[in-house]
């Protein structure tokens, strides 16, 4: 019971620490010049050589490791709603201290967010491994599937950095919304997780560092992280960290199970229970995708007060 308590205090600090790494990057976007997801080498080039960005990406891996250290020890059950406890703290926080406001449909689409992922993760049973390890050969032999489930991560996300840097102009242009970043950094966050899982699954299997480099996971696994961290930090630089952090973070989660049903043949639950619990997940958490604002809203204009000079009051001019 006390190694079981112990993880999941080791699962909260890592999962509140990966969630600070989020509030790093976004002071350090603040401090950088305009960021243009056209000019991709530029933004790694601000990103490499800003000291606070390499702190965040710091917290950033420290926060992934002891995440695979606590998660691996204990069910998905138990970890996904501390997950979710930590994604609540950080919108919280962005409310209160960085003075966030979110409407009351933002606040339902988080609400569903976070209700999908504890969903999601109480659908996990103990056989959800099994396919993986017969159809890892089978996967490596055939590239077109990783190619296939890579494909529309890195279109969304091209599609997300061209919409968002085309110059708004005319009276109703508005500026897209954290939800529209977050989906394209969230479905190549959730891939760079699947390399990660491909490169444990080789090295389990062989033992050997030589294999894992032959394998094609780790360079999705790079090539992946380093999309969803240049997006991320382009749209920390015009979004609400608030919204950027749920959305990618729901959307990572969904990706990495749909990959990992592509790349490691695993299946869905085939119990009536947890088959509707994560049958329902996803239905909320594409709910809660619909619900959330495309655009964000315009700040209401400062009022202007109907004031007129005495000397042009024509109630002083004489008749």
């Amino acid at each position: 019971m006390g190694s079981d308590l112990g993880y999941a205090a080791l699962a909260l600090i890592a999962t509140t620490v990966y969630y600070i790494a989020f509030l790093v990057f976004r002071v350090s976007a603040r401090r950088m010049e305009p960021l243009r997801g056209s000019r991709p080498f530029r933004v790694a080039r601000l990103m490499l050589t800003d000291p606070v960005w390499l702190g965040g990406g710091l917290l950033l891996f420290l926060g992934l490791g002891y995440e695979v250290v606590a998660f691996s020890a204990m069910p998905l059950a138990v970890a996904q709603p501390i997950f979710a406890v930590a994604l609540v703290l950080l919108v919280a926080y962005a409310a209160l201290f960085l003075d966030e406001r979110l409407s009351v449909r933002e606040w339902t689409s988080v609400a569903l967010f976070v209700l999908a992922t504890m969903l999601i993760g109480l659908s996990a049973t103990e056989d959800g491994d099994l396919h993986a390890d017969a159809t890892l050969v089978g996967t490596l032999a055939r590239p077109w599937m990783m190619i296939a489930v890579t494909a529309p991560a890195m279109i969304v996300a091209a599609l997300v950095w061209l919409v968002g840097d085309r110059r708004a102009s005319g009276r109703h242009a508005r500026k897209l919304a954290g939800v529209a970043y977050g989906i394209g950094a969230g479905a190549c966050a959730g891939l760079a997780e699947a390399g990660i899982r491909g490169i444990a699954i080789v090295y389990q299997e062989t033992g050997s560092l030589q294999a894992v480099m032959q394998s094609a996971y780790p360079y999705l696994t790079i090539g992946l992280a380093a999309v969803a961290l240049g997006q991320l930090q382009v749209a920390l630089q015009r979004c609400r960290v608030a919204i950027v952090a749920v959305v990618l973070t729901v959307i990572g989660r969904t990706y990495l199970l749909l990959a990992s049903s592509v790349m490691f043949g695993e299946d869905w639950p085939r119990d009536a229970g947890p088959f509707l619990l994560r049958a329902g997940g996803f239905v909320l958490a594409l709910i809660a995708l619909v619900l959330f604002p495309r655009y964000e809203e315009k700040a209401p204009a400062p009022a202007v007060r109907n004031t007129v000079h005495p000397a042009l009051d024509t109630r002083t001019l004489p008749r």
